[in-house]
């Protein structure tokens, strides 16, 4: 993002009373844009809070000063395990360094006694680092991270498609209501060892509702983050899309098919400024859509030509659809 684009950004900011934070983030590494610093000081200066969600490979002792001098509310790391080996397929042998350079953050916040950046490790969790968890909630505890954020693998090859650890009971009748006969079946706390599991596994698997506590673990209904807590994304050159997942165009494997997803702009900020995008007929229409969430429950289906790309469904939904978004369906998160 240039930065003349980030300046209007912020300052059209200033005409939404309701924006809180700003984060410093996408689908590449924020640090290796120049000017990061000085974006992360004009967004303070803004009197905004600022989140940087990064890989840690350039988070050097030079930019930890910057980060916590500047007070970064916020950094999410990604980690996907302690260990690594030589097959690792998502990195390349850097979690070493990014260890490293983690703990020389922690001994600065406590030389400087900043309770600021508060860390949260970022776990992408498949079926070949999904034992390695307890080890990063260990290694939570030593950096003073606050909390571990656990997100499934989006696989954007058939080969990673083999390593998610959700398939058909991650996902079944997530959208569908319950009813007398399809009623919620509601967990207090249990042991989930032994007899327990394998129960609750087996409810699960043949799509009956399960909750534990107020959460859902299996069911429940589809539902946008992105919308309900008011976030906007917003690409480099000034695009606004209503979330990350619409950010771009892009291709994923869901239960062994290839799904492209379009990209989808309400508006560009150097063409009409973000408040009356936001107030616009067509964004406002988008929201009340996805509140309601009436799209075709392509999550749950077995298959057919509406699921290759979002933007169509067979309930005659205008595009963009979001009846199998990973997001809505709890399947993915960020942080």
């Amino acid at each position: 993002m240039a930065a003349e684009t980030f300046a209007t950004l912020l300052a059209q900011l200033g005409a939404l009373p309701s924006a809180e934070t700003v984060s410093l983030s996408g689908f590449g590494e924020p640090l290796l844009h120049p000017q990061f610093c000085d974006f992360l000081s004009q967004v303070k200066r803004a009197g905004l809070r600022a989140e940087l969600i990064t890989n840690g490979t350039l988070l050097s002792d030079r930019v930890a000063e910057r980060l916590v001098d500047e007070q970064l509310d916020r950094l999410a790391v990604s980690t996907d395990g302690p260990q690594q080996d030589a097959t690792d397929p998502f990195h390349t042998g850097a979690l070493a360094q990014v260890q490293d350079n983690l703990r020389a953050l922690c001994r600065l916040k406590q030389r400087r006694r900043a309770e600021r950046p508060a860390i949260t490790l970022v776990f992408v969790a498949s079926r070949r680092n999904i034992g390695q968890l307890p080890a990063v909630q260990r290694l939570a505890e030593e950096l003073g991270a606050t909390d571990v954020l656990v997100s499934n693998l989006i696989p954007n090859t058939r080969a990673l498609h083999d390593e998610v650890l959700y398939q058909q009971w991650g996902t079944t009748r997530r959208n569908a209501p319950a009813a007398p006969w399809n009623p919620v079946i509601r967990l207090s706390r249990i042991d989930l060892r032994a007899e327990a599991g394998r129960v609750v596994a087996l409810l699960c698997s043949s799509g009956k509702h399960v909750q534990l506590g107020d959460a859902a673990i299996s069911g429940g209904r589809m539902e946008c983050r992105f919308v309900s807590t008011g976030c906007v994304a917003i690409r480099p050159e000034g695009d606004v899309s209503p979330c990350l997942p619409l950010l771009h165009t892009h291709r994923y494997y869901f239960r062994g098919d290839p799904r492209r997803t379009l990209a989808y702009r309400v508006g560009n900020i150097h063409q009409t400024p973000l408040a009356q995008i936001w107030a616009g007929g067509e964004y406002r229409a988008f929201r009340d859509r996805v509140r309601r969430f009436e799209f075709s429950p392509c999550i749950d289906c077995c298959g057919c030509h509406f699921r290759e790309t979002n933007q169509e469904d067979c309930y005659g939904s205008v595009f963009p659809r979001c009846g199998e978004c990973l997001w809505a369906a709890g399947l993915v998160q960020c942080p």
